[in-house]
């Protein structure tokens, strides 16, 4: 066994990306991450992607190239992958969001990096797990 461990990446949508194959992916990945136990959570913005992927470290290496390779997105950026005490989305296969800029701009320590034209594919580690934290504890729909 190598672990268990995350894998944070962001990447750039192909330009004809629709909204129901986003959800023919995610239907996919559901399955496919049941099945060798990997969790996480995908979260979608004007045109890129970020997600997380929690599992052994082995299955996440191979989940990942199969990723890199699907040409839906491009410019893909492996912002993390590291070792990990727990999961932080244990019960979802794979969690979704479409959010726009303004809800993660009031995400603390994420408004100065939303206010250019930055996308997800820019993120680094700290600003990256911000979100991804507060995606898992619900804070990402501020009122």
């Amino acid at each position: 066994m190598s672990g268990l461990s995350h894998l944070i990446y962001a990447s750039k949508a192909d330009n004809d990306i629709t909204e129901n194959e986003i959800l023919e992916i995610l239907k996919f990945a559901r399955k496919n991450n049941e099945e060798i136990n990997v969790t996480g959570m995908l979260l979608f913005d004007s045109g890129s992607f970020l997600q997380v992927l929690e599992g052994e470290e082995e299955e996440l290496n191979k989940l990942f190239n199969t990723i890199s390779k699907d040409k839906r997105h491009m410019d893909i950026v492996k912002i993390v992958n590291e070792a990990i005490p727990e999961r932080k989305f244990k019960n979802w296969s794979m969690g979704y969001a479409s959010l726009s800029k303004s809800e993660l701009s009031r995400i603390d320590g994420m408004n100065d990096f939303f206010q250019g034209s930055s996308c997800l594919t820019d993120l680094d580690k700290g600003r990256a797990k911000k979100i991804l934290i507060a995606f898992s504890e619900g804070r990402w729909r501020l009122e």
